[in-house]
């Protein structure tokens, strides 16, 4: 029965289960991605006689909000409400802390997080592109002097922007990502005030891109062709569903959207934050 499988948290040295989790179902998780999520936040799982058979990531955002990642189930042991267990010990916590609760949903946990309350307020848009093999080598290194790299002096000042987008302070998300980073890139004012920045991090031979954060649209195609410079195979990046006109732009660039994920919330009615700042998403785990 289901009651005898123990439900522990995961230390920073369980990433190599966290990963065999992720590709028992499927995901294409590269080695580095665990250490993304076990550094970002606890991830509480299911053990039976000592192996891994369940997980999920609780990334806790101040006071107002948490957001739920990467449930998993090894497929020997789907079917025994295990995630279910999960996510009811982390609505739990939220409801403790008067969290509202957030997390970008797979088609075959829409079911179970609609059971539990959740509603739809958004959509998570991905999309890819494929550096052809014989494109002229681009720079590095972006011409616009306005355009700074994204080091650990600026990155202060990014956390405050992505607070102000998100609603929400998210340190270890951004710090945790600047870890994992190829990288990363901010645009200044003319008063030397940060105005938009993006991060680039490799998942195996792919560019994952995100948060990418921005004033305005121009500014985030600028920051993107910034951030994708010299990469070669394929590029990913997550787009909000209120993006439409960027999402345009992306095609226009013969980016193509592959998948199409509803964004949920539950406790509130809409998400914190300024949202048009919010271009990319930094991680589905991490809302």
């Amino acid at each position: 029965m289901n009651e005898t499988y123990a439900l522990e948290s995961m230390n920073a040295g369980d990433g190599e289960h966290l990963l065999t989790l992720a590709r028992s179902v499927g995901w294409n998780f590269s080695e580095a991605q665990p250490d993304l999520y076990l550094r970002t936040g606890p991830v509480f799982g299911h053990r039976d006689r000592g192996k891994w058979i369940s997980c999920a990531g609780f990334y806790v955002y101040g006071q107002e909000l948490v957001s739920i990642g990467h449930l998993i189930v090894d497929p020997a042991y789907q079917g025994k409400g295990l995630g279910k267990r999960l996510m009811l010990h982390y609505l739990s916590e939220a409801e403790k802390r008067d969290l509202a609760v957030t997390l970008v949903s797979t088609k075959s946990g829409f079911p179970l997080y609609t059971s539990l309350g959740f509603q739809t307020v958004g959509y998570a848009h991905r999309f890819q592109y494929d550096v052809p093999l014989e494109s002229p080598q681009q720079e590095q290194t972006p011409g616009d002097g306005d355009m700074v790299p994204l080091n650990e002096a600026v990155l202060p000042e990014a956390i405050e922007l992505d607070r102000a987008a998100t609603g929400v302070r998210r340190e270890r998300v951004l710090h945790s990502i600047d870890h994992h980073k190829i990288g990363g890139w901010a645009v200044r004012d003319s008063s030397g005030a940060i105005q938009g920045y993006g991060f680039a991090r490799a998942k195996d031979d792919i560019l994952v891109v995100g948060p990418l954060v921005s004033a305005d649209e121009d500014m985030a195609i600028r920051l993107l062709k910034a951030l994708i410079a010299g990469w070669r195979g394929q590029i990913q990046l997550d787009v909000p569903g209120i993006q439409a006109s960027f999402q345009e732009r992306l095609r226009g660039l013969d980016f193509r959207e592959v998948s199409v994920s509803p964004q949920m919330l539950l406790g509130a009615s809409s998400l914190p934050g300024r949202r048009g700042l919010l271009f990319v998403l930094a991680d589905p785990a991490f809302g």
